[in-house]
């Protein structure tokens, strides 16, 4: 199956490269069915919950950490798999994909797993979100993990490798758990749905998926790595609007630590949870996908502005010296009311946001210089682009360059020395 993305003509050639470049991944435009795991709550189990099930008939502890930590030692009887093998590092851009169900009953019959078994999963610390989500799709009837992980345990620690043997595993029981772009785009804005980003919050502020709220994955363990008193995370999730009654979709960059929130918030007696795990490597390299950014706007200290090879920044008499020159076009890119209520004499205004269509896509080459040329702003002209905020000014100059403009300056101080009443609208 195929991503459910439109294709849209590209704008310019080396942009069309990179932003169509959506390949094949497993997609899955409906909701998966619910989970069947009978456990709502209570998977991650503490150090002394695991010892009082340690040892009883078909309760398997592994060890999901890299093959050469668990070799370096590891909690006796503990049967390393880890998480890396049972998925594939990138599949055309997409980061930590599941590996094919095929590979996947491979490893767990390797690993001398059933469905009979009580499974126990343990990391370096208590999130083992991306093997966990890997067994729960396998269709594990009873799975838990390790609070702490290895970090937390205070037992012995060997080198001896478990003893297993191997089952004819079939891989049966698969509950489709993950989402694709399409199913994510139809939850926006969605009564009694949470779109939940796993990533940093700094990640978050620079892109994320419209309508998401930021929950980084961190925000559930302590200083210890251990997993933060449950009564607590449900007030604390509930203080931002999260709650178990809700439909959950929950991405991060590339699946990792939204595997994580997807396991924290499980053991916490969410149910309709899904994972989007494309995540933001899928959904951002589609222009049509549309991105929120939560950066505050900025401006410029002009007398530190660099100008060395680059665009002046202009001073109001510099400016009013250069309109004399009929070659000269001075474009305001603030909004329209804002250009009503008061504007530079003799400026046209093209609003920087007129050049995005209503997905937020910027226009074609020929949309753009239509816009432009219909208020006088040609390539042959020198242009100075007058607003206030830095993202406004440098959208405009970026576009301008890419349409071809050459001769581009700036201009972001007052309307000091000019005629008052030749400027504002009364």
């Amino acid at each position: 199956m195929q991503i459910l993305s439109k294709a849209r003509p590209a704008l310019f050639a080396a942009a069309s490269a990179l932003a169509l470049a959506t390949a094949a991944v497993p997609a899955f435009a409906q909701a998966p069915a619910a989970i069947s795991q009978a456990a709502t709550g209570g998977i991650i189990i503490s150090q002394e919950e695991y010892a009082a099930l340690a040892g009883q008939p078909g309760v398997k502890l592994v060890d999901v950490r890299p093959a050469s930590q668990y070799a370096a030692g590891h909690i006796p009887g503990a049967i390393g798999l880890s998480a890396q093998s049972l998925g594939v590092s990138e599949i055309n851009g997409i980061r930590n994909e599941f590996a094919p169900d095929e590979e996947l009953a491979r490893l767990f019959g390797e690993a001398g797993l059933s469905y009979d078994d009580t499974i126990i999963l343990y990391d370096s610390g208590t999130l083992a979100g991306r093997a966990y989500v890997t067994f729960e799709y396998a269709g594990f009837p009873n799975l838990h993990v390790l609070d702490g992980g290895i970090a937390a345990w205070q037992g012995e620690r060997t080198q001896e490798v478990a003893s297993v043997s191997p089952t004819a595993f079939a891989l049966d029981r698969r509950q489709e758990i993950r989402v694709d772009s399409a199913y994510v785009a139809a939850q926006l804005g969605a009564a009694g749905t949470a779109i939940l980003d796993g990533r940093g919050a700094d990640a978050y502020e620079d892109g994320h998926i419209p309508t998401a709220a930021s929950l980084p994955s961190g925000t559930f363990i302590d200083q210890n790595s251990l997993l933060k008193p449950r009564n607590e995370l449900l007030a604390s999730l509930a203080a931002q609007g999260i709650t178990p009654d809700q439909k959950i979709v929950s991405y991060c960059g590339s699946g990792g630590a939204a595997a994580n929130v997807y396991l924290a918030l499980r053991d916490l007696g969410f149910t309709d949870i899904v994972l989007y795990d494309g995540s933001w490597d899928d959904w951002s390299r589609n222009p049509e996908a549309g991105q929120e950014v939560s950066l505050p706007n900025y401006t410029f200290d002009v007398a530190a502005a660099p100008t060395a090879g680059g665009p002046s920044f202009l001073t109001d008499e510099e400016v009013k010296q250069l309109q004399a020159d009929p070659n000269v076009v001075v474009l305001d890119v603030r909004s329209p009311s804002d250009y009503g209520a008061g504007r530079i004499p003799g400026s046209v205004n093209v609003y920087w946001n007129s050049t995005l269509d209503d997905a937020r896509v910027l226009k074609s080459p020929d949309e753009l210089r239509a816009l432009y040329a219909a208020q006088g702003v040609t390539p042959d002209k020198h242009v100075i682009i007058f607003t206030r905020g830095g993202l406004q000014l440098t959208h405009t100059f970026t576009v301008l360059n890419l349409l071809g403009f050459e001769n581009v300056d700036l201009f972001t101080g007052a309307f000091e020395g000019w005629d008052n009443a030749s400027y504002r609208n009364l």
